[in-house]
């Protein structure tokens, strides 16, 4: 009974194993998904056996071991990765240091711009414009009104912690208050350079109400610009000055200033800020500043390279909220009023508040007079220079003192200031590492690596557009 069951057994399994023979022996039907399967690779075989690109054609070669495909699969890998390291090494080159600072040495090629100064007066206040306003306001105090007044005129910064504690004005007219108690500036300015006109430009600044000359960026700082809340860029009539070395010493002079002073030596086309150098001077003192120039410019093919390749700006390349235009000290200031609205939720009066931006009261002020050196410094406490992403001028003037004398003047308090000695040579950035020069650079590790050219990239283009199309009609037809 056993031996038939097992019979049986065999005989049925017997029977499975014939059928299924014969059932994998009739060819399975292809699918559509095999027919694109199979055509995108010998399409793909195709383009390996006939690129120009070196190695390629031995990874489908015919009679080729499986061992030695790896071989020549890992070397063209390697070869790959070897290319596109040194290009991309190359491209951030090209995205970071593209510029060199390089000298000309040719003074007489050259025309040198004549400084601008910033006088801020020690007392910024007319005591008659202070005693009316005194008078006619309706406080109890009056006394205290009025050194409220005073020192207001004269807060920066520096003795922000000085401010009585007055809470008789609103913060938002702190700034009409020193524009309508300011001194009056009529001092006489002569100039030793026939056809040149200098204006002067009262100028808010971070030391509070002062005048500007020469100065081509005054009036975006000036009262009336600030008052209207005007944002447009100002068509300047104050051409800037410049000098030869063939004019021989210029200097420009003002006499009959009212009071002491701190003088700021800068660009045109720049503004001082209250970490600028200053020098002081004395009622009834002239003071006689000389100077010599070291300028900076940056070359026409420099400047067709984005702002984060040259690292610098230009004036019309603002990204300031507060102000119209952009320079390095403007950068600069816009980063303390970042740090005050940080620290106390306000800014000082003598900026430009937008939008939901509040004016410092008296209160907001200490608060800031407690951050006075990492705002005056934009240094932390430990030391630590702070990021405020301000980029130097593209086009800048530094002007450096060789000489400041100041001597007793019984005719009065006077500034004189001028060139010199002419600068024997000046900085340039130029361009050392060009775009071609990426494309050279970028063909040469194609070429050593992977043996391949323009019309290699072109191949690949081909293969990927219209020998692409042409095969997939020619197959469907098929």
């Amino acid at each position: 009974m056993i031996s038939y069951q097992s019979r049986i057994i065999r005989e049925e399994l017997s029977k499975r194993r014939k059928m299924s023979q014969y059932t994998n022996s009739i060819p399975r039907e292809k699918t559509f998904f095999d027919l694109v399967k199979e055509k995108a690779t010998r399409y793909f075989i195709l383009f390996l056996e006939t690129s120009s690109i070196h190695g390629l054609n031995h990874l489908v070669a015919s009679r080729r071991h499986y061992f030695e495909v790896l071989i020549w699969l890992v070397i063209v890998i390697s070869s790959l990765i070897g290319a596109v390291y040194l290009s991309w090494t190359t491209w951030m080159r090209y995205q970071s240091s593209p510029i060199v600072i390089s000298m000309d040495r040719d003074m007489f090629a050259w025309n040198t711009t004549f400084p601008g100064v910033t006088i801020c007066t020690e007392q910024k206040f007319d005591q008659e414009k202070v005693d009316v306003i005194v008078r006619n306001s309706n406080v109890d105090n009056k006394e205290e009104l009025e050194a409220f007044i005073k020192a207001l005129t004269n807060a920066t910064y520096r003795n922000f912690d000085l401010l009585p504690n007055y809470t008789g004005i609103p913060p938002e007219s702190y700034l009409d208050i020193l524009i309508n108690v300011s001194s009056e500036f009529k001092p006489t300015l002569t100039i030793g350079a026939s056809g040149i006109s200098i204006v002067l430009m009262p100028t808010v600044t971070e030391m509070g109400l002062c005048v500007a000359i020469n100065s081509q960026l005054a009036i975006y700082n000036s009262p009336e610009y600030i008052k209207a809340n005007r944002k447009d860029v100002v068509e300047s009539s104050n051409n800037t000055f410049f000098i030869h070395p063939l004019d021989g010493e210029v200097f420009a002079t003002v006499y009959n200033l009212s009071d002491s002073y701190n003088v700021y030596i800068h660009s045109p086309l720049e503004v001082p800020d209250i970490s600028t150098k200053y020098e002081h001077s004395a009622k009834s003192f002239y003071m006689k500043i000389y100077v010599t120039a070291m300028t900076v410019y940056t070359s026409a093919e420099a400047a067709k390279l984005s702002i984060q390749q040259r690292r610098c700006r230009y004036l019309h390349e603002n990204n300031l909220r507060h102000n119209t235009i952009y320079t390095y000290n403007m950068c600069r200031m816009e980063c303390r009023i970042r740090l005050s609205l940080k620290y106390c939720k306000c800014v000082p009066h003598f900026y430009r508040a937008i939008g939901s931006e509040r004016t410092c009261n008296v209160e907001g002020l200490k608060c800031l007079s407690k951050r006075k050196h990492e705002l005056y410094t934009l240094t932390t406490s430990d030391g630590k220079r702070i990021n405020c992403g301000c980029l130097s001028n593209c086009d800048e003037v530094n002007y450096v003192i060789q000489s400041n004398m100041i001597q007793p003047w019984f005719l009065g308090t006077n500034l004189q200031w001028g060139l010199v000695t002419y600068p024997r040579m000046r900085y340039r950035r130029d361009l050392i590492f060009g775009f071609t020069d990426v494309l050279v650079s970028v063909g040469g590790m194609a070429g050593l690596f992977l043996g391949c050219s323009v019309l290699s990239f072109m191949e690949i283009v081909y293969f990927l557009t219209l020998r692409l199309v042409c095969y997939t009609h020619a197959t469907i037809k098929s």
